[in-house]
């Protein structure tokens, strides 16, 4: 049982609102530099029948009210190759919650193209890019990566504009700070064709949010590689309260051990597993490690001491699933 005084306060509420990151699979096929989920990647592939089960379990539980869930989290989820059957199993158990999940795009062949768009269930597919052209793309993700990314992006699109016109195709773009003048024309015209596009600037490993003055100084002057060091950090002030996700998320990982934040790695984070301990259990430790953090600080909470990202709670806004409900 959860202690009432961790339970949700709205009355009309049934439970605990979550938001869940599922990670088809910890392995990726780029080195990226600007990665923060890097340190945590492995060899692991989530099972269909895994995932099946949790899902019912969260479905069924009084605990707790899921309110979307991103089909990604660390790794790239084309590298399972039983990918198309998570999909369908989330279509099947969670067909009434928003989902939607990220890709490099490099391994949407036509083949895993066809197998995820026979998957008959309305999403959000977003490919991810870093900057406007090759040259930011690929210094980041590595030579070559860009145009491969572009080609799956283009793969996508063409098929599912003549077969899936219920699906959202986006780009989600990380902020390089370039000039729309020299972003890739190919580039451009692929953003024109799609649903969404998100535009964010880099995550540091400290949960701050980095601008970007040049690109060329990225690799110029060392600039990528200091965006990527603690050293950057110590003039960011730490918040004292919890962010936003504390308490709220849910970071499961292919063998059911559940993460408090996106940016957890290592066991300092893992708040239960899915498939051994129980809903209850692990929305208990979710929300223990947020009272603490109300309660203390984050200064008291060694996960959390050095993190910079925003406090924040959940306001009407956030609940979009509810409100679409009503």
């Amino acid at each position: 049982m959860i202690p009432e005084r961790l339970r949700a306060t709205d009355a009309s509420v049934s439970g605990s609102p979550i938001w869940l990151w599922l990670d088809p699979t910890s392995r990726c096929n780029l080195a990226c530099r600007l990665c923060y989920t890097k340190q945590s990647h492995g060899k692991e592939d989530m099972a269909p029948e895994d995932l099946r089960r949790m899902l019912t379990d969260l479905r069924d539980s009084r605990s707790v009210d899921v309110q979307s869930i991103h089909l990604n989290w660390r790794g790239e989820p084309l590298m399972n190759p039983r990918f198309a059957e998570l999909l369908a199993t989330v279509a099947d158990v969670m067909p009434e919650v928003a989902l939607q999940w990220h890709t490099n795009g490099i391994m949407l062949t036509e083949k895993r193209v066809r197998e995820i768009l026979a998957v008959q269930f309305p999403h959000k597919i977003f490919v991810s890019l870093d900057g406007g052209n090759a040259y930011s793309h690929d210094l980041n993700r590595g030579p070559g990566s860009f145009q491969k990314t572009l080609r799956g992006l283009e793969t996508l699109l063409d098929a599912a504009e003549r077969t899936r016109p219920d699906l959202t195709i986006g780009v989600y773009q990380i902020d390089l700070d370039e000039p729309l003048e020299d972003y890739d024309p190919q580039f451009l015209k692929l953003l024109a064709r799609v649903h969404q596009h998100e535009k964010v600037k880099p995550l540091l490993p400290g949960g701050a949010e980095q601008a970007v003055d040049r690109v060329e100084s990225l690799q110029d002057d060392g600039t990528l590689d200091r965006m990527l060091s603690e050293v950057v950090l110590p003039h960011l002030p730490v918040p004292q309260l919890p962010c936003f996700w504390a308490g709220h998320v849910f970071c499961v990982g292919p063998t059911g051990e559940v993460a408090v934040c996106v940016i957890s790695h290592g066991k300092a984070g893992v708040i239960g597993n899915l498939l051994t301990d129980g809903v209850d259990r692990v929305l208990a430790g979710a929300l223990a490690f947020r009272c603490r953090l109300a309660d203390h600080g984050r200064a008291s909470v060694g996960h959390c001491k050095n993190c910079r990202k925003p406090a924040g709670r959940i306001f009407p806004q956030h609940m979009q699933r509810r409100q679409a409900a009503a």
